[in-house]
């Protein structure tokens, strides 16, 4: 870089010579495709030299709602105006609700000859429900992402549909045929991602074709919503690559699900929200290193009532929200590396740690094995810090504890005290209490000297009273990103 004098820098502050207007159009064409559509389109006001870019630049139209002030004239015009390619269209509900002809006619614009992603997001609860037209199959061949959504796919698109190139398929709240659906996973052969929701309104839950269980070795991402894993399928799932999976308001019996995940050796994220058809599941995986759990309610399908961890090296956060049945029952086995266990409730009849046990929803006893015998130890007394039999969990990676809607009644506090006294390297125990008692500084330091702080197995823990909870918690539990965007 030259030396700037003193002249120079003055032109400079005075506004100067526009240095990023003397970069090639290529390069300022990569600049405007970066850009919301209506932000691109004002770049055409910078200068005259900027005035041709916009229309010349790979065009990502993506109107952001109603306040973008982008319609379907403004649409129509855009495909008719632009004189270069494009990489990415996105038509949301408010552009969609129209005439079908007219999406039909922006498909067929040569400046989507070359599209790399197409995003269709039609009205959802319309019905009829909308048919992709015809005309977006023709750029299937060049597409890399692909999300239709609140759409049905025409009985006879199946010969039509051919995705090469294809690494994202989101298919949500969609009404499609097996042959159809078939026909399309035969034709991704670079697919990494991939999303199947069936409408929600669909009653009974439609079946989860086979074929679409076991296609892909590339597969790395999935998630599957409001369908029926059949036995016959589900026992021959092959996802050897598969790192991410996620089943949303699935029935799936217990025989099926744990099939399915030992055909998955390489996950590490399991997301499951609302599934039925199994009471006990159990966590057996090698690289598994995330599991998070939304409990359903259903008055006649079969829930979950145990949880078991036997045994995963890998697994450093089990975070289940719930559950809404009775009497529930978790067991964590073996998992060494286990940083976060998260909301607990009263449901949960019986909580094991290893070897340590909690018992009853309203007074927590404790349970562990001190020289092979099981020895019962009453609440008010606990002092397994001096057991022979330690805890690997307890001892060695329970980092953070969060316990909600604590009172300071005897079995609130004992389950809290047990984790002072036994957790060694515990860094920060939050309860979250009643605002009004987060005022109250006499009840607070009563709480602490009935914890006996003063006997805490971690010297450095932070123990902390608040109404309001703890960020870095969410932080820790929230921090998977969205895998379909």
């Amino acid at each position: 870089m030259g030396v700037v004098n003193r002249a120079q820098a003055k032109r400079m502050r005075s506004g100067g010579p526009d240095l990023i207007s003397r970069l090639p159009d290529e390069i300022l064409g990569s600049i405007i495709s970066l850009l919301p559509t209506e932000q691109g389109a004002r770049t055409q006001i910078l200068s005259s030299r900027w005035r041709p870019l916009w229309r010349s630049a790979p065009l990502n139209l993506e109107p952001y709602g109603l306040a973008s002030g982008i319609n379907e004239d403004v649409v129509s015009r855009i495909l008719t105006e632009h004189r270069g390619g494009a990489r990415r269209f996105k038509a949301p509900p408010h552009i969609l609700h129209g005439d079908p002809a007219t999406l039909d006619r922006w498909l067929r614009s040569p400046v989507l000859n070359d599209l790399q992603e197409l995003r269709l997001y039609f009205p959802p609860f319309a019905l009829p429900m909308r048919t992709i037209p015809q005309s977006a199959m023709r750029v299937s061949s060049t597409l890399r992402i692909a999300h239709f959504s609140c759409c049905q796919f025409a009985v006879d698109a199946a010969h039509r549909l051919h995705f090469p190139n294809l690494q994202l398929l989101s298919l949500l709240s969609v009404s499609i045929s097996d042959d159809c659906l078939h026909a399309v996973l035969a034709s991704c052969l670079a697919l990494d991602k991939f999303q199947l929701v069936y409408c929600y309104y669909i009653s009974p839950k439609p079946l989860m074709p086979p074929s679409t269980l076991r296609f892909s070795s590339t597969l790395r991402v999935a998630r599957f919503g409001h369908c029926q894993f059949p036995d016959a399928a589900a026992l021959k799932v092959h996802f050897p690559n598969l790192q991410y999976l996620e089943l949303r308001m699935v029935t799936v019996s217990e025989r099926s699900l744990h099939a399915m995940l030992s055909s998955c050796p390489a996950l590490n994220n399991l997301i499951l929200t609302a599934n039925f058809g199994f009471r006990k599941f159990m966590i057996n995986s090698l690289k598994l290193k995330r599991v998070e759990m939304c409990f359903g309610r259903s008055d006649t399908e079969i829930e979950l009532e145990e949880l078991i961890v036997v045994n995963a090296p890998c697994l450093e956060i089990l975070d289940q929200r719930g559950p809404y049945v009775a009497n529930m029952h978790i067991s964590i086995v073996s998992a060494p590396k286990l940083k976060i266990l998260a909301r607990l409730n009263d449901n949960t009849s019986r909580l094991e740690l290893g070897t340590t046990v909690f018992e009853g929803r309203h007074a927590v006893r404790v349970a562990t094995t001190m020289r092979s015998v099981k020895t019962r130890i009453s609440t008010e007394n606990v002092e397994l810090h001096n057991s022979l039999d330690r805890n690997e969990c307890l001892d060695f990676h329970l980092k953070k504890l969060r316990i909600r809607h604590y009172s300071g009644k005897r079995s609130h506090l004992a389950f809290a005290r047990f984790f002072v006294l036994n957790a060694s390297v515990l860094e920060s125990l939050v309860l979250i209490i009643d605002p009004e008692m987060e005022e109250s500084d006499s009840w607070i330091e009563k709480q602490r000297r009935k914890l006996q702080l003063e006997k805490r197995a971690s010297i450095g823990c932070e123990i902390k009273f608040s109404s309001v909870g703890d960020s870095s918690y969410h932080s820790d539990i929230q921090d998977l990103s969205e895998p379909f965007e």
